[in-house]
């Protein structure tokens, strides 16, 4: 669907108006990521809820479920919206998102990395085990391909596939952030103080529960309105650091 100068130069009343449904949906994920993290604490603090999966790490428990539904809605809009659009950028971040709910319901990565550092046997620096780099080279290279197919299919793209494509990356960067970035650090102080471990598990899980809760309300946004979106995310981005760096 082509983009017409008219309707690409919007007021910024009706970005507002169209993304209101968007807003309501992250709303109540947000809420419910909230209500996850609340009972993980109470189960760790308190004997309250034991016997139950409510940790936060629980292998089949609530809150990962819920990520696991997430993924599978993120995929879904993104495949309506190459459908409605036909922009293969669209059909490559759905078969990204359906290849991260595979990986994280079989825990194909953690396969894959204890796989890599019994063959290879990778020296692990601070604290880490060589499946930890195992775990860090897969998703590099999950990472690195995705990127590659988006760029390639984007750029025969409109504008606007390559804004949303340049927004679900910028919040796929900030779910790595929390998934790979702040879990090394949790494996790091794991066998160290637990109460700072405790403290970057919370923010490793509910930081993923958050991302993930944006990536569904943005890719729900861009399902309603057939591939395209009214802001740009990745502009606003760059432009709060650059405030931010001119403080500095």
């Amino acid at each position: 669907m082509l983009i017409t100068q008219a309707e690409s130069v919007r007021p910024a009343i009706d970005v507002i108006e169209t993304t209101k449904p968007a807003v309501a949906l992250l709303l109540l994920l947000a809420c419910t990521d909230a209500v996850f993290t609340l009972l993980h604490f109470i189960y760790v603090e308190t004997d309250w809820l034991r016997g139950r999966a409510l940790s936060l790490e629980a292998d089949g428990g609530p809150a990962e479920t819920l990520q696991y539904v997430k993924e599978f809605w993120v995929a879904v809009c993104m495949a309506f919206a190459f459908f409605s659009t036909r922009y293969v950028a669209y059909a490559v971040w759905a078969f990204f998102f359906l290849f991260l709910l595979v990986d994280d319901a079989t825990q194909l990565h953690e396969n894959v990395g204890r796989w890599l550092g019994q063959r290879y046997g990778f020296r692990a620096p601070f604290g880490l085990r060589p499946d930890d780099i195992g775990e860090l080279l897969f998703a590099g290279a999950v990472g690195v391909t995705t990127l590659a197919g988006v760029a390639i299919a984007a750029v025969r793209g409109t504008e606007q596939c390559r804004r949303i494509s340049r927004d679900l990356f910028t919040l796929v960067c900030a779910l790595a952030l929390f998934g790979v970035v702040i879990d090394v650090v949790h494996v790091i102080t794991y066998m160290g103080q637990s109460l700072t471990a405790q403290v970057f598990l919370v923010i490793e899980d509910g930081g993923e529960m958050i991302v993930m809760s944006a990536l569904v309300a943005y890719a729900f946004h861009v399902a309603c309105y057939s591939g395209r979106t009214g802001f740009d995310l990745w502009a606003t981005v760059r432009a709060r650091f650059a405030r931010t760096r001119a403080v500095v």
